[in-house]
C-alpha cells in the first residue's frame, strides 16, 4: 500500500463524507499499526490497545469502529471467545475513480466511486485542502514517496501525523529539500522529525527554497566561521611583547642585593647573639661552681 496516496485519499474522502473525531483517531491508529506491521492484508490487534492508542473510551471506540465500517474505511471480522478481531484497511486511493482537478478559483470537482462498485459523481465547490505536489524540474514528474521511504529506513516507523506533516512540507518546498534536511539531521545525530522541521523552518526564514541555496548558505557559514577563528589566532600571535625599561630591571637587581645583604647580616647577628648567650650561661655556671 502506498502510504502517501492512502493519506491523501483519506483526507479527500472525509472532505466529501465527514467523519467524527473519534473515527479519525481510530483510523490513524489502525493505519499506524498496519504500517509498523509492514502493510499486511489482514492483522489482529487487541481492542484495549486500540482504545489506549486512540484515546477512546469503550463506548466511543465501538461507535468509531462501526462508523469506519459503515463508511467503507475498514473491514472487521469478529471472532468468538477470547480471539482478537481481524482488521483489514480498505485501500482508499483505489476507491477513487476519477481525478482531483483544480479549476480556476470557483472550487474543486471530485469524482468518487462508492465501495459497492456503483459509480456516482459528486460535485462540490470548495477551496482545495490538498495542495498540488511540486514537480521535479528534470523529469517533470511529481515525487513524494522517497521522503517517506527515506524516513522509515533511517529514522524508524513513521506515524500518520508525521507523514501528513511531511506531505505538507514536500508540497511547500519540494521533496529534494526535505531529503537534504533529513540527511543533515542524521549527520548531526538528531534522528527525529522535530529536528528536521527546525532546519526547514530556519531555511524558510532565510528564504531558502532549493538544495543549491541550502548548500551555498552552509558554505558561507563555514567560511565565516573559519574567518572568525583565523582572526582570533592572528590577534593572539601578533600581540606585541611588553617592553621592560632598563631602570626598572636595575632597580629590581638592587633590591635583590639588599635582601641578600640583610639576610647575611641577620645570620651574623644571630651568631653573635648566640655566642653572647653562651658566654653568659658559662659565666653563671662558673659563678655557681665557685660558690660551692
Amino acid at each position: 500500500m502506498n502510504y502517501i496516496k492512502q493519506l491523501n485519499a483519506f483526507h479527500l474522502k472525509i472532505d466529501l463524507e465527514p467523519l467524527s473525531v473519534n473515527a479519525r483517531s481510530l483510523w490513524y491508529t489502525l493505519t499506524d499499526i498496519n504500517n509498523r506491521l509492514g502493510w499486511r492484508e489482514e492483522f489482529t490487534v487487541a481492542a484495549s490497545k486500540l482504545r489506549e492508542k486512540a484515546g477512546l473510551t469503550d463506548s466511543g471506540f465501538k461507535r468509531a469502529r462501526k462508523e469506519l465500517e459503515d463508511n467503507g474505511f475498514i473491514q472487521m471480522t469478529s471472532r468468538g471467545g477470547n480471539q482478537l478481531a481481524i482488521y483489514k484497511m480498505v485501500c482508499l486511493y483505489n476507491d477513487m475513480t476519477g481525478k482531483v482537478d483544480y479549476i480556476e478559483e470557483t472550487g474543486l470537482q471530485h469524482e468518487q466511486k462508492a465501495t459497492n462498485n456503483v459509480t456516482h459523481n459528486v460535485d462540490h465547490k470548495l477551496t482545495p485542502l490538498i495542495k498540488p505536489k511540486q514537480k521535479d524540474k528534470q523529469n517533470n514528474t511529481t515525487t513524494t514517496d522517497d521522503a517517506i521511504v527515506f524516513f522509515q529506513e533511517n529514522f524508524g516507523a513513521i506515524t500518520p501525523y508525521v507523514a501528513n506533516d511531511m506531505i505538507n512540507w514536500v508540497n511547500d518546498l519540494g521533496e529534494p529539500l526535505i531529503l537534504d534536511a533529513m540527511k543533515r539531521a542524521l549527520e548531526r545525530g538528531k534522528a527525529n522529525w522535530g529536528y528536521v522541521k527546525g532546519i526547514l523552518q530556519a531555511w524558510v526564514k532565510k528564504g531558502i527554497t532549493s538544495v543549491a541555496a541550502a548548500q551555498s548558505e552552509e558554505v558561507e557559514f563555514r567560511r565565516e566561521k573559519e574567518g572568525r577563528k583565523g582572526s582570533r589566532s592572528f590577534t593572539s600571535r601578533t600581540t606585541p611583547e611588553e617592553i621592560v625599561p632598563d631602570w626598572f630591571t636595575e632597580q629590581k637587581r638592587q633590591e635583590k642585593l639588599k635582601r641578600k645583604e640583610k639576610e647575611a647580616i641577620g645570620k651574623e647577628w644571630d651568631s653573635v647573639v648566640d655566642q653572647a648567650e653562651e658566654a653568659r650561661i658559662l659565666a653563671k655556671l662558673e659563678k655557681w661552681r665557685m660558690a660551692e
